[in-house]
């Protein structure tokens, strides 16, 4: 793998899980369709340390709100335990089983654009913050993130507004809920690695560089957008994409 190749790799990474398209999905679609390199445990452990150091620094001005009221830590925390449960008994197989069907990905990528434009806010009095039951029903629709063509950032932050929160929350604890997820992979996967390892190659360095200025660009991006437009332009590009993945897919076979 080349510097372009995992520079790419990280940019794609750092905006995809934030941005609610799927981050799984482009990095599986996209690497044969550009040829960007085969998958690396070590490279992938790095992509997720720079998205987690872009998520901890955008956080930084909202960290307040947690010393103010403690039980938001628990809401979070609580938030965390049904995708946590269920990717440590199914994670593997889901992953093994869907990795190499593109197509079944791709459609999951369109279905959930759809769902995107159809999704309309409970109330006009939405809710500052959510309470013990609004936070597991959003833990409990980031399960569904572990199938690929998801998207984490996608599935709390729809269920935080099915829910009734005000969209910049639905945003905000969708962040804090990145914190122990992708905290939690990148903990698993530095596990796996001797510490050598991490400066074994300046490409996959690139890499996590790239995937930290992005990710955080796109935390940034990504409050503004739904604030003020919603779930509905991350609609539009995933029938998009998948369109284009569909097109890529016919033409390949």
């Amino acid at each position: 793998m080349n510097i372009w190749q995992a520079s790419t790799l990280g940019i794609i990474q750092g905006l995809t899980e934030f941005f609610p398209i799927s981050s799984s999905a482009h990095l599986i679609l996209l690497r044969p369709v550009f040829s960007l390199g085969e998958e690396s445990l070590l490279f992938d452990v790095l992509l997720h340390g720079g998205t987690l150091f872009a998520v901890l620094i955008y956080l930084l001005p909202q960290y307040r709100k947690l010393i103010k009221d403690p039980l938001y830590v628990l809401k979070v925390l609580l938030a965390t335990i049904p995708a946590g449960v269920f990717g440590l008994l199914f994670e593997k197989t889901i992953e093994d089983s869907l990795r190499q069907k593109h197509l079944l990905i791709i459609l999951l990528l369109i279905a959930v654009g759809f769902i995107f434009l159809l999704v309309r806010e409970k109330s006009a009095r939405p809710l500052e913050n959510p309470g013990f039951k609004e936070a597991f029903f959003i833990g409990l629709f980031q399960v569904f993130a572990l199938f690929p063509g998801v998207s984490r950032s996608g599935a709390t932050i729809l269920a935080g507004l099915l829910v009734g929160l005000k969209r910049e929350e639905a945003v905000l604890f969708s962040f804090f809920l990145s914190l122990t997820t992708i905290g939690g992979a990148f903990a698993r996967g530095v596990l796996q690695l001797s510490p050598g390892s991490f400066f074994a190659s300046t490409p996959i360095l690139a890499g996590f560089l790239a995937a930290l200025l992005s990710g955080f660009l796109a935390c940034f991006f990504l409050f503004k957008i739904v604030k003020n437009r919603g779930l509905r332009p991350f609609g539009f590009y995933r029938i998009a994409m998948g369109i284009f993945f569909l097109l890529w897919l016919a033409f390949r076979t």
